[in-house]
């Protein structure tokens, strides 16, 4: 790999040296630190909409059933075309 921004090569030695580390090492830690983190974030938000949309099943299948339940005869005609 090869970085162009000189400001970025040099902020990566100083830290790299300042942790002790090689920037292989540094950008190594911060590359896995920032995939965590992010797969986190979005295990997190998978979570979140699965439980909203477990809430909204739960809400719907707790409402009454109003008349009699629709069958296939109520819907559709004898060549099975919607009426």
């Amino acid at each position: 790999m090869q970085i162009r921004k000189a400001d970025t090569v040099e902020r990566l030695r100083r830290l790299a040296q300042v942790e002790g580390k090689t920037i292989t090492e540094l950008v190594d830690e911060m590359v896995r630190e920032r995939d965590e983190r992010l797969t986190a974030k979005r295990e997190a938000d998978i979570d979140r909409r699965r439980k909203a949309v477990e809430e909204a099943v739960r809400r719907f299948n707790a409402l009454p059933v109003i008349g009699p339940m629709l069958t296939d005869d109520d819907l559709y005609d004898e060549l099975g075309l919607p009426k």
